[in-house]
């Protein structure tokens, strides 16, 4: 799960509410927007999601669910997917498919804090 953990400008993240389309999501869950509705994402993503799910829900197709806009000023924390020898500080990796977590692979979520590199092991970043 992603939460938004720290603001470079003290600013609280808005809520929106936008329809999703039919599906179980997760609060932290990282969302896309397929044919005008949110959606899950349909595999790792080496691009910003531009959504943050704020509610365990599972909508009717259309259903208005509460998310925040994906910003770059904000340290997001999450956990590694799996084991990431590669997990240090600097380095960029991908949010991995669930929309959870985040992978090994070249991405945009730049690590700045990291307690581990096994699965489950929590991590900081921003996307950049």
């Amino acid at each position: 799960m992603f939460v938004p953990v720290k603001s470079n400008t003290g600013a609280m993240l808005p809520w929106e509410y936008l329809g999703a389309a039919a599906d179980t999501y997760q609060a932290g869950q990282m969302l896309t927007v397929t044919n005008g509705k949110l959606a899950k994402l349909g595999a790792a993503s080496t691009t910003t999601p531009p959504y943050l799910c704020m509610a365990d829900v599972t909508a009717t197709d259309g259903q208005i669910i509460p998310v925040t806009r994906v910003e770059g000023t904000f340290l997001y924390e999450t956990t590694l997917s799996a084991v990431t020898a590669e997990a240090k500080p600097g380095a960029k990796v991908q949010v991995a498919e669930d929309g959870l977590t985040v992978a090994q692979g070249a991405g945009n979520f730049e690590l700045v804090d990291v307690e581990g590199t096994q699965k489950g092991d929590t991590v900081r970043g921003r996307f950049v």
